[in-house]
Protein backbone atom coordinates (compact mmCIF):
# COMPACT_ATOMS: atom_id res chain seq x y z
CA UNK A 1 0.00 0.00 0.00
CA UNK A 2 1.12 3.55 -0.61
CA UNK A 3 1.83 6.01 2.15
CA UNK A 4 -1.53 7.69 2.66
CA UNK A 5 -2.16 6.90 6.32
CA UNK A 6 1.28 5.52 7.16
CA UNK A 7 2.63 8.88 8.25
CA UNK A 8 0.12 8.93 11.09
CA UNK A 9 1.59 5.69 12.39
CA UNK A 10 5.13 6.97 12.57
CA UNK A 11 4.84 8.52 16.00
CA UNK A 12 7.44 10.65 17.70
CA UNK A 13 9.22 7.72 19.36
CA UNK A 14 12.82 7.35 20.45
CA UNK A 15 15.06 6.65 17.47
CA UNK A 16 18.71 6.22 16.60
CA UNK A 17 21.19 4.25 14.59
CA UNK A 18 21.45 1.67 17.34
CA UNK A 19 18.64 0.90 19.75
CA UNK A 20 20.97 -0.11 22.58
CA UNK A 21 18.25 -1.14 24.99
CA UNK A 22 14.61 -0.82 25.92
CA UNK A 23 14.94 1.97 28.49
CA UNK A 24 13.11 4.58 26.40
CA UNK A 25 10.30 2.45 25.04
CA UNK A 26 6.82 3.84 25.46
CA UNK A 27 5.09 0.75 26.83
CA UNK A 28 6.03 -1.63 29.65
CA UNK A 29 9.75 -0.93 29.37
CA UNK A 30 10.67 -2.73 32.55
CA UNK A 31 8.85 -5.88 31.54
CA UNK A 32 10.51 -5.86 28.13
CA UNK A 33 13.92 -5.52 29.70
CA UNK A 34 13.58 -8.17 32.37
CA UNK A 35 11.02 -10.69 31.15
CA UNK A 36 12.41 -14.19 30.81
CA UNK A 37 10.08 -14.77 27.86
CA UNK A 38 11.48 -11.73 26.05
CA UNK A 39 15.14 -12.49 26.58
CA UNK A 40 17.67 -11.71 23.85
CA UNK A 41 18.72 -14.78 21.88
CA UNK A 42 22.18 -15.72 20.70
CA UNK A 43 23.16 -15.24 17.08
CA UNK A 44 23.56 -18.15 14.72
CA UNK A 45 26.78 -18.56 12.72
CA UNK A 46 25.04 -20.64 10.06
CA UNK A 47 25.10 -19.39 6.48
CA UNK A 48 22.52 -20.43 3.92
CA UNK A 49 23.70 -21.72 0.57
CA UNK A 50 21.87 -19.08 -1.42
CA UNK A 51 23.46 -16.19 0.44
CA UNK A 52 26.86 -17.81 0.46
CA UNK A 53 26.60 -18.01 -3.31
CA UNK A 54 25.58 -14.35 -3.43
CA UNK A 55 28.67 -13.42 -1.41
CA UNK A 56 30.95 -15.39 -3.73
CA UNK A 57 29.67 -13.98 -7.01
CA UNK A 58 30.07 -10.39 -5.86
CA UNK A 59 26.40 -9.43 -5.83
CA UNK A 60 26.01 -5.68 -5.48
CA UNK A 61 23.22 -3.16 -5.36
CA UNK A 62 22.59 0.60 -5.19
CA UNK A 63 20.24 2.93 -3.34
CA UNK A 64 20.83 6.64 -2.80
CA UNK A 65 19.85 6.53 0.88
CA UNK A 66 19.63 2.83 1.68
CA UNK A 67 21.85 -0.21 2.04
CA UNK A 68 21.47 -3.94 1.66
CA UNK A 69 22.70 -5.94 4.62
CA UNK A 70 23.00 -9.53 5.79
CA UNK A 71 20.82 -10.29 8.82
CA UNK A 72 20.99 -13.54 10.81
CA UNK A 73 19.55 -14.46 14.18
CA UNK A 74 17.94 -17.23 16.19
CA UNK A 75 14.50 -16.74 17.67
CA UNK A 76 11.61 -18.79 18.96
CA UNK A 77 7.88 -19.19 18.58
CA UNK A 78 5.48 -20.46 21.24
CA UNK A 79 3.15 -22.87 19.45
CA UNK A 80 -0.06 -23.97 21.14
CA UNK A 81 -0.02 -27.76 20.98
CA UNK A 82 -3.30 -29.05 19.49
CA UNK A 83 -5.38 -31.30 21.73
CA UNK A 84 -5.18 -34.06 19.13
CA UNK A 85 -1.40 -34.25 19.30
CA UNK A 86 -0.37 -36.92 21.81
CA UNK A 87 3.37 -37.28 21.21
CA UNK A 88 6.17 -35.67 23.23
CA UNK A 89 6.58 -31.95 22.75
CA UNK A 90 10.27 -32.39 22.05
CA UNK A 91 9.40 -34.50 18.99
CA UNK A 92 6.64 -32.33 17.57
CA UNK A 93 8.77 -31.29 14.59
CA UNK A 94 8.95 -34.93 13.53
CA UNK A 95 5.23 -34.83 12.80
CA UNK A 96 4.91 -33.55 9.22
CA UNK A 97 1.46 -32.01 9.72
CA UNK A 98 2.54 -30.17 12.87
CA UNK A 99 5.80 -29.09 11.24
CA UNK A 100 3.87 -27.54 8.34
CA UNK A 101 1.59 -25.60 10.69
CA UNK A 102 4.58 -24.43 12.74
CA UNK A 103 6.43 -23.28 9.63
CA UNK A 104 3.41 -21.26 8.54
CA UNK A 105 3.16 -19.62 11.95
CA UNK A 106 6.85 -18.75 11.92
CA UNK A 107 6.27 -17.02 8.58
CA UNK A 108 3.40 -15.11 10.19
CA UNK A 109 5.56 -14.17 13.17
CA UNK A 110 8.34 -12.95 10.87
CA UNK A 111 5.86 -10.88 8.86
CA UNK A 112 5.66 -8.62 11.90
CA UNK A 113 9.14 -7.36 11.06
CA UNK A 114 7.44 -5.09 8.51
CA UNK A 115 5.79 -3.14 11.31
CA UNK A 116 8.76 -3.46 13.65
CA UNK A 117 11.19 -1.94 11.16
CA UNK A 118 9.03 1.09 10.39
CA UNK A 119 7.01 2.01 13.48
CA UNK A 120 8.99 0.76 16.50
CA UNK A 121 11.55 2.83 18.42
CA UNK A 122 14.93 2.89 16.73
CA UNK A 123 13.46 2.51 13.24
CA UNK A 124 11.08 5.45 12.80
CA UNK A 125 13.87 7.61 11.39
CA UNK A 126 15.93 4.73 9.99
CA UNK A 127 13.43 2.16 8.66
CA UNK A 128 14.02 -1.09 6.85
CA UNK A 129 12.43 -4.19 5.40
CA UNK A 130 13.13 -7.93 5.15
CA UNK A 131 13.18 -9.61 1.76
CA UNK A 132 10.80 -12.19 0.41
CA UNK A 133 13.62 -14.71 0.12
CA UNK A 134 14.66 -15.35 3.71
CA UNK A 135 15.73 -18.80 4.85
CA UNK A 136 14.42 -20.37 8.08
CA UNK A 137 15.88 -23.53 9.58
CA UNK A 138 14.01 -25.26 12.42
CA UNK A 139 16.41 -26.08 15.26
CA UNK A 140 14.34 -27.87 17.89
CA UNK A 141 11.39 -27.94 20.25
CA UNK A 142 10.96 -27.94 24.01
CA UNK A 143 8.16 -27.45 26.52
CA UNK A 144 7.36 -23.78 26.99
CA UNK A 145 7.57 -22.44 30.57
CA UNK A 146 3.81 -21.93 30.82
CA UNK A 147 0.67 -23.24 29.21
CA UNK A 148 0.11 -25.96 26.60
CA UNK A 149 2.82 -24.57 24.35
CA UNK A 150 5.83 -25.94 22.52
CA UNK A 151 8.73 -23.52 22.23
CA UNK A 152 10.09 -23.80 18.69
CA UNK A 153 13.58 -22.46 18.13
CA UNK A 154 14.71 -21.54 14.60
CA UNK A 155 17.43 -19.68 12.72
CA UNK A 156 16.80 -16.89 10.24
CA UNK A 157 19.02 -15.76 7.34
CA UNK A 158 18.17 -12.90 5.00
CA UNK A 159 19.36 -9.99 2.90
CA UNK A 160 17.48 -6.90 4.08
CA UNK A 161 17.24 -3.24 3.10
CA UNK A 162 17.63 -0.46 5.66
CA UNK A 163 18.09 3.26 5.65
CA UNK A 164 21.74 4.21 5.29
CA UNK A 165 21.31 6.22 8.51
CA UNK A 166 21.80 2.96 10.39
CA UNK A 167 25.30 2.52 8.94
CA UNK A 168 26.98 5.76 9.89
CA UNK A 169 30.15 3.96 10.91
CA UNK A 170 30.36 2.04 7.64
CA UNK A 171 30.53 -1.37 9.30
CA UNK A 172 28.13 -3.78 11.00
CA UNK A 173 25.34 -2.22 13.06
CA UNK A 174 23.63 -3.92 15.98
CA UNK A 175 19.86 -3.62 16.24
CA UNK A 176 17.19 -4.73 18.72
CA UNK A 177 13.60 -5.47 17.82
CA UNK A 178 10.65 -7.54 19.03
CA UNK A 179 8.36 -10.14 17.50
CA UNK A 180 5.09 -11.56 18.88
CA UNK A 181 5.71 -14.67 20.98
CA UNK A 182 2.42 -16.15 19.71
CA UNK A 183 1.35 -14.53 16.41
CA UNK A 184 -2.07 -16.21 16.63
CA UNK A 185 -3.13 -14.31 19.75
CA UNK A 186 -1.11 -11.08 19.52
CA UNK A 187 -3.81 -9.09 17.71
CA UNK A 188 -6.45 -9.84 20.35
CA UNK A 189 -4.09 -8.63 23.06
CA UNK A 190 -4.14 -5.16 21.55
CA UNK A 191 -7.65 -4.48 22.87
CA UNK A 192 -7.87 -2.84 26.30
CA UNK A 193 -10.93 -4.91 27.30
CA UNK A 194 -13.03 -7.76 25.82
CA UNK A 195 -15.76 -5.37 24.66
CA UNK A 196 -13.46 -2.87 22.98
CA UNK A 197 -13.84 -2.23 19.25
CA UNK A 198 -10.50 -0.56 18.62
CA UNK A 199 -7.05 -2.13 18.76
CA UNK A 200 -4.68 0.28 20.54
CA UNK A 201 -1.48 -1.27 19.20
CA UNK A 202 -1.83 -0.47 15.52
CA UNK A 203 -2.93 2.20 13.05
CA UNK A 204 -6.22 4.06 13.60
CA UNK A 205 -7.35 3.46 10.02
CA UNK A 206 -5.79 0.08 9.21
CA UNK A 207 -7.08 -1.48 12.42
CA UNK A 208 -8.00 -4.96 11.22
CA UNK A 209 -6.26 -8.21 12.05
CA UNK A 210 -5.32 -8.66 8.40
CA UNK A 211 -3.29 -5.43 8.43
CA UNK A 212 -1.88 -5.82 11.93
CA UNK A 213 1.53 -7.25 10.97
CA UNK A 214 2.25 -4.24 8.74
CA UNK A 215 1.27 -1.53 11.24
CA UNK A 216 1.59 -3.06 14.71
CA UNK A 217 3.36 -1.04 17.39
CA UNK A 218 3.33 -2.29 21.01
CA UNK A 219 5.01 0.97 22.08
CA UNK A 220 2.01 3.17 21.32
CA UNK A 221 0.47 5.00 24.21
CA UNK A 222 -2.21 2.86 25.81
CA UNK A 223 -1.22 -0.38 24.09
CA UNK A 224 -1.82 -3.27 26.53
CA UNK A 225 0.70 -5.65 24.92
CA UNK A 226 3.46 -6.36 27.46
CA UNK A 227 6.90 -7.89 27.55
CA UNK A 228 5.59 -11.37 28.20
CA UNK A 229 3.84 -11.30 24.83
CA UNK A 230 7.05 -10.54 22.94
CA UNK A 231 10.32 -12.12 21.89
CA UNK A 232 13.29 -9.74 21.81
CA UNK A 233 15.91 -10.25 19.14
CA UNK A 234 19.33 -8.68 18.88
CA UNK A 235 21.38 -9.06 15.73
CA UNK A 236 24.03 -7.37 13.61
CA UNK A 237 23.33 -5.93 10.17
CA UNK A 238 26.37 -6.48 7.97
CA UNK A 239 26.23 -4.04 5.03
CA UNK A 240 26.87 -5.40 1.55
CA UNK A 241 28.85 -3.79 -1.24
CA UNK A 242 27.21 -1.12 -3.38
CA UNK A 243 27.57 -0.76 -7.12
CA UNK A 244 29.44 2.16 -8.66
CA UNK A 245 29.30 3.30 -12.26
CA UNK A 246 26.80 0.77 -13.60
CA UNK A 247 24.48 1.61 -16.49
CA UNK A 248 21.22 0.31 -17.89
CA UNK A 249 21.75 -1.80 -21.00
CA UNK A 250 21.18 1.18 -23.29
CA UNK A 251 22.53 -0.62 -26.37
CA UNK A 252 19.76 -3.18 -25.98
CA UNK A 253 17.13 -0.76 -24.71
CA UNK A 254 17.59 1.62 -27.65
CA UNK A 255 18.39 -1.11 -30.17
CA UNK A 256 16.57 -4.09 -31.62
CA UNK A 257 15.00 -5.44 -28.44
CA UNK A 258 11.88 -7.10 -29.70
CA UNK A 259 10.20 -3.77 -30.51
CA UNK A 260 12.28 -2.67 -33.48
CA UNK A 261 13.86 0.75 -33.05
CA UNK A 262 11.05 1.76 -30.68
CA UNK A 263 11.63 1.96 -26.92
CA UNK A 264 8.25 0.84 -25.59
CA UNK A 265 7.13 1.88 -22.09
CA UNK A 266 4.09 0.38 -20.36
CA UNK A 267 3.21 2.74 -17.50
CA UNK A 268 0.26 1.82 -15.27
CA UNK A 269 -0.96 3.98 -12.40
CA UNK A 270 -3.30 2.43 -9.84
CA UNK A 271 -6.06 4.50 -8.30
CA UNK A 272 -5.94 5.03 -4.57
CA UNK A 273 -9.64 4.23 -4.12
CA UNK A 274 -11.81 5.47 -7.01
CA UNK A 275 -11.61 7.16 -10.39
CA UNK A 276 -13.22 10.29 -8.99
CA UNK A 277 -11.62 13.74 -8.85
CA UNK A 278 -9.37 14.10 -5.85
CA UNK A 279 -8.21 10.49 -5.90
CA UNK A 280 -4.48 10.39 -5.14
CA UNK A 281 -3.70 7.84 -7.84
CA UNK A 282 -5.64 9.83 -10.42
CA UNK A 283 -3.67 12.93 -9.43
CA UNK A 284 -0.40 11.03 -9.92
CA UNK A 285 -1.63 10.01 -13.38
CA UNK A 286 -2.55 13.53 -14.48
CA UNK A 287 0.51 15.16 -12.92
CA UNK A 288 2.90 12.66 -14.50
CA UNK A 289 1.23 13.21 -17.87
CA UNK A 290 1.75 16.96 -17.49
CA UNK A 291 5.36 16.39 -16.41
CA UNK A 292 6.19 14.29 -19.47
CA UNK A 293 4.60 16.86 -21.77
CA UNK A 294 6.63 19.61 -20.11
CA UNK A 295 9.79 17.54 -20.64
CA UNK A 296 9.19 17.44 -24.38
CA UNK A 297 7.05 14.36 -24.99
CA UNK A 298 4.47 14.73 -27.74
CA UNK A 299 0.89 13.63 -26.98
CA UNK A 300 -0.64 11.18 -29.44
CA UNK A 301 -3.63 9.98 -27.36
CA UNK A 302 -5.35 11.90 -24.56
CA UNK A 303 -8.22 10.03 -22.94
CA UNK A 304 -9.32 10.19 -19.28
CA UNK A 305 -7.79 6.81 -18.40
CA UNK A 306 -5.48 6.16 -21.33
CA UNK A 307 -2.81 8.41 -22.73
CA UNK A 308 0.03 7.93 -25.22
CA UNK A 309 3.13 10.04 -25.64
CA UNK A 310 6.09 9.93 -27.98
CA UNK A 311 9.62 11.30 -27.92
CA UNK A 312 12.22 11.17 -30.68
CA UNK A 313 15.97 11.40 -30.27
CA UNK A 314 18.07 10.93 -33.39
CA UNK A 315 16.74 7.95 -35.27
CA UNK A 316 15.23 6.47 -32.11
CA UNK A 317 11.78 6.93 -30.65
CA UNK A 318 10.22 6.30 -27.25
CA UNK A 319 6.52 5.47 -26.94
CA UNK A 320 4.84 5.67 -23.53
CA UNK A 321 1.39 4.21 -22.94
CA UNK A 322 -0.19 5.42 -19.70
CA UNK A 323 -3.16 3.64 -18.14
CA UNK A 324 -5.14 4.61 -15.03
CA UNK A 325 -6.58 1.42 -13.56
CA UNK A 326 -8.05 -0.27 -10.52
CA UNK A 327 -5.20 -2.58 -9.41
CA UNK A 328 -7.72 -5.02 -7.96
CA UNK A 329 -9.42 -5.62 -11.31
CA UNK A 330 -9.01 -8.37 -13.88
CA UNK A 331 -8.42 -5.69 -16.52
CA UNK A 332 -5.41 -4.49 -14.56
CA UNK A 333 -3.99 -8.02 -14.42
CA UNK A 334 -4.42 -8.41 -18.17
CA UNK A 335 -2.68 -5.13 -18.95
CA UNK A 336 0.14 -5.80 -16.47
CA UNK A 337 0.83 -9.20 -18.01
CA UNK A 338 0.78 -7.71 -21.51
CA UNK A 339 3.17 -4.94 -20.50
CA UNK A 340 5.59 -7.27 -18.76
CA UNK A 341 5.68 -9.62 -21.72
CA UNK A 342 6.12 -7.03 -24.46
CA UNK A 343 7.45 -3.68 -23.18
CA UNK A 344 11.07 -2.67 -22.78
CA UNK A 345 10.15 -0.83 -19.58
CA UNK A 346 7.25 -1.80 -17.33
CA UNK A 347 6.38 0.81 -14.70
CA UNK A 348 3.73 0.50 -11.99
CA UNK A 349 2.84 3.24 -9.52
CA UNK A 350 0.17 2.56 -6.91
CA UNK A 351 -0.80 0.41 -3.97
CA UNK A 352 1.01 -2.89 -3.53
CA UNK A 353 -2.02 -4.51 -1.95
CA UNK A 354 0.32 -5.93 0.70
CA UNK A 355 2.04 -7.78 -2.11
CA UNK A 356 -1.09 -9.11 -3.75
CA UNK A 357 -1.67 -6.80 -6.71
CA UNK A 358 1.41 -7.72 -8.75
CA UNK A 359 2.04 -11.21 -7.44
CA UNK A 360 2.81 -13.35 -10.52
CA UNK A 361 0.29 -15.96 -9.33
CA UNK A 362 -2.43 -13.35 -8.96
CA UNK A 363 -1.72 -11.84 -12.36
CA UNK A 364 -1.84 -15.25 -14.01
CA UNK A 365 -5.07 -16.21 -12.25
CA UNK A 366 -6.93 -12.97 -13.02
CA UNK A 367 -5.64 -12.49 -16.55
CA UNK A 368 -6.18 -16.10 -17.55
CA UNK A 369 -2.67 -16.32 -18.99
CA UNK A 370 0.49 -17.67 -17.42
CA UNK A 371 3.02 -14.95 -16.73
CA UNK A 372 6.22 -15.70 -18.60
CA UNK A 373 8.92 -13.15 -19.37
CA UNK A 374 10.93 -13.04 -22.61
CA UNK A 375 14.32 -14.63 -21.80
CA UNK A 376 16.39 -12.81 -24.42
CA UNK A 377 14.82 -9.36 -24.11
CA UNK A 378 16.42 -6.79 -21.81
CA UNK A 379 13.81 -5.11 -19.61
CA UNK A 380 13.53 -2.67 -16.74
CA UNK A 381 10.72 -3.07 -14.21
CA UNK A 382 9.83 -0.31 -11.74
CA UNK A 383 7.52 -1.00 -8.81
CA UNK A 384 6.69 2.33 -7.17
CA UNK A 385 4.51 1.17 -4.29
CA UNK A 386 4.93 0.26 -0.65
CA UNK A 387 7.57 -2.32 0.36
CA UNK A 388 7.98 -3.64 -3.18
CA UNK A 389 11.49 -5.00 -2.50
CA UNK A 390 10.00 -7.76 -0.36
CA UNK A 391 6.97 -8.36 -2.53
CA UNK A 392 8.16 -8.33 -6.12
CA UNK A 393 11.93 -8.30 -6.47
CA UNK A 394 12.93 -11.96 -6.33
CA UNK A 395 9.70 -13.18 -7.92
CA UNK A 396 10.45 -11.45 -11.22
CA UNK A 397 14.13 -12.34 -11.35
CA UNK A 398 13.03 -15.96 -11.01
CA UNK A 399 10.84 -15.55 -14.11
CA UNK A 400 13.88 -14.34 -16.08
CA UNK A 401 16.15 -17.22 -15.11
CA UNK A 402 17.65 -19.41 -17.81
CA UNK A 403 20.50 -21.85 -18.24
CA UNK A 404 22.82 -19.02 -19.23
CA UNK A 405 21.41 -16.65 -16.59
CA UNK A 406 20.75 -18.58 -13.36
CA UNK A 407 20.10 -15.40 -11.36
CA UNK A 408 17.81 -13.78 -13.93
CA UNK A 409 19.67 -10.46 -13.75
CA UNK A 410 21.39 -10.32 -17.14
CA UNK A 411 18.28 -9.19 -18.97
CA UNK A 412 16.36 -7.57 -16.12
CA UNK A 413 16.94 -4.65 -13.76
CA UNK A 414 14.32 -3.83 -11.14
CA UNK A 415 13.71 -0.69 -9.13
CA UNK A 416 11.86 -1.38 -5.89
CA UNK A 417 11.08 0.47 -2.68
CA UNK A 418 12.11 -0.44 0.83
CA UNK A 419 9.20 1.17 2.68
CA UNK A 420 6.04 3.14 1.98
CA UNK A 421 5.95 5.17 -1.23
CA UNK A 422 4.07 8.46 -1.00
CA UNK A 423 1.39 9.39 -3.52
CA UNK A 424 2.27 13.04 -2.94
CA UNK A 425 5.60 12.66 -4.78
CA UNK A 426 4.67 9.78 -7.09
CA UNK A 427 4.43 11.84 -10.26
CA UNK A 428 7.76 13.57 -9.60
CA UNK A 429 9.48 10.23 -9.02
CA UNK A 430 7.92 8.68 -12.12
CA UNK A 431 8.88 11.58 -14.37
CA UNK A 432 12.40 11.68 -12.91
CA UNK A 433 12.93 8.05 -13.90
CA UNK A 434 11.24 8.16 -17.30
CA UNK A 435 12.98 11.33 -18.47
CA UNK A 436 16.33 9.91 -17.34
CA UNK A 437 16.10 6.63 -19.24
CA UNK A 438 13.92 7.22 -22.29
CA UNK A 439 15.25 10.46 -23.80
CA UNK A 440 18.69 9.36 -25.01
CA UNK A 441 20.79 10.90 -22.22
CA UNK A 442 22.17 7.57 -20.88
CA UNK A 443 22.91 8.38 -17.22
CA UNK A 444 24.27 5.72 -14.85
CA UNK A 445 22.01 3.79 -12.51
CA UNK A 446 23.54 5.70 -9.61
CA UNK A 447 22.65 9.04 -11.21
CA UNK A 448 19.12 7.83 -11.93
CA UNK A 449 18.57 6.70 -8.34
CA UNK A 450 19.99 9.96 -7.05
CA UNK A 451 17.47 11.84 -9.22
CA UNK A 452 14.66 9.69 -7.86
CA UNK A 453 15.83 10.39 -4.33
CA UNK A 454 15.86 14.15 -5.05
CA UNK A 455 12.30 13.90 -6.42
CA UNK A 456 11.15 12.16 -3.24
CA UNK A 457 12.19 15.09 -1.08
CA UNK A 458 11.29 14.32 2.54
CA UNK A 459 9.22 11.29 1.50
CA UNK A 460 11.95 8.74 0.88
CA UNK A 461 10.78 5.22 0.07
CA UNK A 462 14.35 3.84 0.17
CA UNK A 463 14.18 3.29 -3.61
CA UNK A 464 17.00 1.23 -5.11
CA UNK A 465 18.00 -0.75 -8.19
CA UNK A 466 18.47 -4.52 -8.15
CA UNK A 467 20.28 -6.66 -10.71
CA UNK A 468 22.75 -4.07 -11.97
CA UNK A 469 25.87 -5.87 -10.73
CA UNK A 470 26.36 -7.49 -14.15
CA UNK A 471 25.55 -4.33 -16.16
CA UNK A 472 27.92 -2.34 -18.38
CA UNK A 473 30.39 0.13 -16.84
CA UNK A 474 29.96 2.57 -19.71
CA UNK A 475 26.80 3.87 -21.40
Amino acid sequence: MKKTFLAAVLLGLTSGAYASGFNDLAVDAAALKTSADARTLELTPELSEIFSAADKDGSRWYGADSRQARMQFTAYLDYKVPAGYTGPVTQILSNSAQKQKISELIDLQLQHMYGAFTTHPGFVDAPGIPSGDYKVSLIGSEKAPAGPYARIKYSYDDIVVFSSKLFRGGGATRIDFVLPRDPVTIYKKGFPSPGSSKNLCTDDHYNSEGDFWYFWNPYQEGCPIGGGDLVAVQTDLTPMNVTRGTYPEYAKLYGENGTGDLLQVSYIVGVDATFQSGDLGKKTFTDAFAGLKAAGFRVTTDEPRRKKLSFSFGAKRTAVEMLLMDPNSAEFATEAVRGMKTADIFFYDGHSGLGGYLSPDRLAADSGAALTLPQNKYQIFVFQGCSTYAYYNSAYFKLKRSGSDPKGTKNLDIITTGIGADFAVGAKVDVAFLTSVTMGQKPSWQTILDKIRAAEGESSALSHVNGDEDNPRTP
